[in-house]
């Protein structure tokens, strides 16, 4: 990471945006922000307006740390803005919302990253983000109103028309999207590229991730309306990005967490409960455990 004092801030902004998909840089970060605008411009400014207010909530604070320079306070922000964005109809209360959760998720993040093993990840957003919907179901509060994300820009439609993907690819790159709970495969197309640009080797296991964890949905009894819509793909997703960085986790168990994701998630949709990126954590620090405890074997 550059060290030019006048475009630090920005860059550790721009950061929180590429965390979603774990990569830290500008560039990747900005094509990030064009994937998410194919599916609504309003959605990039709002994920840009969460990702601030962690972000700058954390710098004043927090001492500086690599934690805020990398994008891991501002990750928070523009995912509950993602999550709002797609799940609801963005009115001046839900931005105030967005900006309130995004500002709570820095003490949060603060603890959890405090975690060296068994890395927080998204652990605050999922925290806030599961206290505002069960806020929202409790007290029923009238601005919460459904999205409609039935609606596409004309020139989405014409270039899907054009594209003519095939269905398995559609709900491939509908895996790859979900990770921004953007259901959009040409938003999933620009992010692989994304990714692939930043490592063509994460791209590639991105890849495995999806075609792994739509093929043993099926496997499972997933019904295909879920598939269909990559809602058992993006934590695989998740997962994988998170335990390739890893220097010691072996590949089976990287597939075995892309399995488990799928496990987690089902149990969470019998259950009726929203999964957000929870799946993906609980799987990765599955992996991370038995990867510890077979290099304890492997020593003695």
């Amino acid at each position: 990471m550059q060290k030019n004092k006048d475009i630090l801030p920005l860059q550790g902004l721009l950061n929180g945006i590429g965390q979603v998909y774990f990569t830290s840089s500008v560039v990747t970060s900005l094509l990030l922000l064009l994937a998410i605008s194919i599916e609504s411009l309003p959605l990039a400014f709002l994920t840009l307006f969460g990702a601030s207010c962690s972000y700058g909530f954390a710098l004043y604070t927090n001492k500086p740390s690599q934690d805020i320079d990398n994008g891991m306070y501002g990750l928070n922000g523009a995912l509950i803005a993602l999550f709002i964005g797609n799940f609801f109809d963005v009115n001046a209360w839900l931005i105030l919302i967005v900006a309130l959760g995004s500002l709570i998720t820095v003490p949060i993040a603060k603890i959890v990253f405090s975690l060296k093993k068994y890395r927080g990840y998204t652990s605050a957003f999922i925290v806030t983000s599961w206290s505002i919907y069960m806020l929202q179901l409790g007290l029923d509060l009238p601005f919460f109103t459904p999205s409609n994300t039935t609606l596409h820009s004309t020139a989405f439609l014409a270039f899907n028309d054009w594209l003519s993907l095939p269905s398995m690819a559609i709900t491939l790159l509908k895996g790859i999207s979900q990770v921004s709970f953007i259901n959009n495969e040409l938003s999933g197309l620009v992010i692989l590229a994304t990714i692939a640009f930043n490592n063509i080797k994460h791209a590639l296991w991105v890849v495995l991730a999806v075609i792994f964890s739509t093929a043993f949905s099926y496997l499972i009894g997933v019904s295909d309306e879920l598939i269909q819509q990559g809602l058992y793909g993006y934590n695989a997703v998740l997962a994988t990005l998170a335990l390739v960085l890893y220097q010691r986790i072996p590949w089976p168990l990287i597939i075995l967490s892309i399995l488990l994701s799928c496990f987690v998630t089902l149990g969470f949709h019998k259950l009726q409960l929203v999964p957000l990126t929870a799946p993906f954590i609980l799987s990765t620090w599955t992996a991370v455990y038995l990867s510890g405890l077979l290099q304890k074997r492997s020593l003695a």
